[in-house]
């Protein structure tokens, strides 16, 4: 529902004199009426009125209250909006079954009493605006389940998420996917010289810096203390080493310094992997071939791009040197 709609109301009633009375018993509740005297009228206004509360008669010309309820609660616009159901029939226990299971929120014999109309109305949008408060704070929850809290950007989860779904997409539609997988280089250097709230700072920037540079399509996230990693869709090598160096470029060219380190100096180190190739058959394999890559730049003095070549895998030998990230 729109912002504005929590203070309307629609009145669905064939009588006048039945309207004007709830008017003037909510006046104070809701500063704009709606009207409509049957159901077919009822659901255009609604449409185009989008209002965020219902009082409906049931017995009405052209479309009855049991109809305008249905048609409603099977909008999506309509699925929370408080509904109250109105009948002048005293043999009311069928009706009030068949206007709940249909989805009204209350029901009330005519003629009401005007305090008790505005009792049940009151509540009604009490607990609608707790039900308002509760699906913001799930949304918060949920955005937060996804969100690095540093950078703000996606987290590794989120990224998993989101890329096995394009992967399988890839594999139905032969589409290929690449992965950059991007470490700062130097950064315990960053942290030792200038402190890990230097160090933070950095990794902001840099989450800011690529999020602002990325491409449609490119999935970016945070992927775990100095790394970024990001995917890109139905692109080939060429393109891939591209949009790596055009990375690469970005940070080493950013003025990362201020007033507390004025000195500093970032680059980063990339390895990138494109799917399909050899035996990368899964994110996991390809997130694995990316990361050799890196390593490999890393080796190479860092501050470059390094694609993956499948190859067989290489005898035994002895272990690899460790390198200082």
């Amino acid at each position: 529902m729109a912002d504005n709609s929590a203070g309307k109301v629609l009145l669905v009633d064939d009588s006048a004199q039945v309207r004007a009375v709830i008017r003037d018993t909510l006046k104070d509740v809701f500063p704009v009426f709606v009207e409509a005297d049957d159901g077919l009228t009822a659901i255009k206004a609604f449409v185009e009125e989008r209002p965020g509360f219902i009082i409906t008669d049931i017995e009405m010309p052209s479309i009855n209250g049991y109809r305008f309820i249905s048609t409603i609660r099977n909008m999506d616009d309509g699925r929370d909006v408080p509904i109250v159901m109105l009948s002048g029939n005293k043999d009311s226990l069928k009706k009030k079954l068949t206007g709940f299971n249909l989805g009204a929120s209350d029901f009330l014999i005519k003629p009401f009493e005007r305090e008790e109309l505005l009792a049940r109305v009151k509540s009604l949008l009490r607990m609608r605006h707790l039900m308002d408060e509760l699906k913001e704070k799930n949304a918060l929850l949920e955005k937060l389940a996804v969100t690095d809290d540093l950078t703000g950007l996606p987290n590794r989860r989120h990224f998993f998420e989101t890329v096995r779904e394009q992967l399988a997409l890839g594999l139905r539609h032969n589409l290929k996917l690449a992965c950059m997988l991007m470490d700062i280089d130097h950064f315990k250097a960053i942290n030792d010289t200038w402190g890990h709230v230097a160090g933070d700072d950095v990794l902001r920037k840099i989450g800011a810096l690529l999020a602002s540079c990325k491409r449609e399509g490119e999935i970016l996230a945070r992927f775990g203390g100095e790394e970024f990693i990001i995917c890109l869709f139905n692109t080939d090598s060429e393109n891939a080493l591209r949009a790596a160096e055009r990375f690469r470029a970005l940070v080493k060219t950013y003025d990362f310094s201020s007033v507390y380190y004025p000195s500093i100096k970032v680059t980063v180190s990339i390895g990138l992997a494109v799917y399909p190739q050899g035996a990368l058959i899964s994110i996991d394999d390809l997130i694995k071939a990316a990361d050799k890559a890196m390593y490999a730049s890393k080796v190479a003095g860092r501050d470059r791009v390094t694609l993956h070549e499948w190859s067989a895998p290489p005898p035994a030998t002895d272990k690899a040197p460790i390198i200082d990230k």
